[in-house]
């Protein structure tokens, strides 16, 4: 999956003032074709973490000909508890706001304004859910507005290390033994889907008449079938898109395998490999590079 970061990191979301670019390929950004971005993000709680692991950096262009400055207004809704368990606010740069607020800088024609939603989850507890929707929107024309939705998800910080055709596995530091070792297939790792998603935290499903694995966390569900080089990616109601894979999911042993880096990174995981040892290391979620 050499372009599988650039797969997903280009949204559209064109309007008369401009385009939302990411800030970085390391975004857990799913790409829209239509005027509403959608993302997805796993957060922690840990006060020693930069407010940044809990951001999604964006840009907003000004491709129209006239300047302009910006304005936005952030709503959001929780699952459980409230406002006094979060800290959510969106910033222009390195000016911040609750609720709405105006940008600093006018922005000329062909210029960027660095934007990024914080969701922070001082006192919430894993599995809790935030969604947040921020519109944006040209003061010299408030009729055109651009909306962006983001949904969220509390999860553990884990550190994961597997190591090809060796059962013997690791979540932070503790070994673990899987019912299969990993293996290399075209070129690509592919380990036992349920170890996986329960090392990622999400909820794993099987459908055995469509030979079909899902992976819930949160609002976004992937769906992989046996032998099918394609998945799909749903995040809420807006957002579905199938992804071509370069190693369909497999039956081994009466095990199902599944490519480990996609599964990894559409959860918002960072992959590492280590060909000396043939290790696979997994960070989640994956550390900011903001």
């Amino acid at each position: 999956m050499k372009n599988f970061s650039k797969l997903f990191s280009l949204i559209m979301a064109v309007v008369l003032l401009g385009t939302i670019l990411p800030a970085s390929r390391a975004l857990s950004a799913k790409s829209n074709a239509v005027s509403q971005a959608t993302y997805f993000k796993p957060l922690i709680v840990d006060p020693n973490v930069d407010a940044a692991q809990n951001s999604v950096y964006f840009y907003f262009k000004n491709t129209s000909s006239k300047p302009s400055k910006l304005y936005a207004k952030l709503t959001y809704d929780y699952t459980k508890h409230d406002s006094s368990d979060w800290m959510i606010q969106f910033c222009y740069s390195n000016i911040c706001y609750l609720a709405d607020g105006e940008s600093p800088n006018t922005i000329d024609p062909g210029k960027k304004e660095e934007m990024h939603v914080q969701m922070t989850p001082y006192a919430a507890e894993i599995g809790d859910e935030v969604k947040c929707v921020l519109e944006v929107w040209p003061v010299v024309d408030p009729k055109n507005k651009t909306k962006v939705t983001f949904y969220a998800v509390v999860v553990a910080k884990n550190k994961v290390e597997l190591r090809i055709d060796n059962p013997q596995a690791k979540i932070n530091g503790q070994v673990k033994t899987l019912d299969a070792a990993p293996f290399i297939m075209n070129g690509r790792t592919v380990v036992p889907l349920r170890f996986i998603g329960e090392a990622l935290g999400a909820e794993i499903g099987w459908d055995n008449a469509k030979r079909m694995v899902s992976y819930k966390l949160g609002e976004e569900i992937l769906y992989f079938w046996i032998d099918k080089p394609e998945a799909r990616i749903v995040i809420g109601p807006l957002f579905a898109k199938d992804i071509p894979l370069e190693a369909a999911p497999v039956i081994k042993g009466g095990r199902s395998f599944v490519p480990v880096r996609v599964v990894s990174e559409l959860l918002g995981a960072a992959v590492g490999w280590d060909g000396t040892t043939r290790t696979v290391t997994i960070e989640f979620p994956a550390p900011a590079k903001h």
